[in-house]
């Protein structure tokens, strides 16, 4: 499979399964899901994408390297969610977050059904 595609399919379930995780540990804390929340972490993800180049590189494996700089855009991702999904209760915004990493889970274990689709892409064009 072309090595751009593993990297943006390991980003994209990178960046649901942090943020499902974000989602969790805020119902967790008992925070419930208001336009202030979800403002907030759209600032701190927005703050952490502007120095997702400096994890660029940081690690030689190229799964890892693609998984970190992943994480930045994770709040973003949750930041949306909270927003959308304003006035969720704590247990919501609980579910919300195993919904999203449940996504994540079946986009990672699907990249071998998208390499299939790649090269039968790829044979026929």
């Amino acid at each position: 499979m072309h090595q751009r595609l593993i990297r943006r399919v390991r980003q994209l379930t990178g960046t649901g399964f942090v943020a499902g995780v974000l989602l969790i540990a805020l119902g967790l804390a008992g925070q419930s899901g208001t336009m202030a929340v979800g403002l907030a972490l759209l600032a701190v993800g927005a703050f952490a994408l502007s120095f997702r180049h400096h994890l660029t590189g940081l690690v030689s494996h190229p799964a890892v390297d693609a998984y970190l700089t992943s994480v930045p855009a994770a709040p973003v991702v949750s930041g949306a969610i909270v927003i959308w999904f304003a006035g969720a209760s704590p247990g919501e915004l609980q579910t919300l977050g195993g919904v999203l990493g449940l996504l994540s889970l079946v986009n990672h274990l699907l990249r071998p059904v998208y390499g299939l689709g790649y090269r039968l892409i790829e044979r026929v064009a």
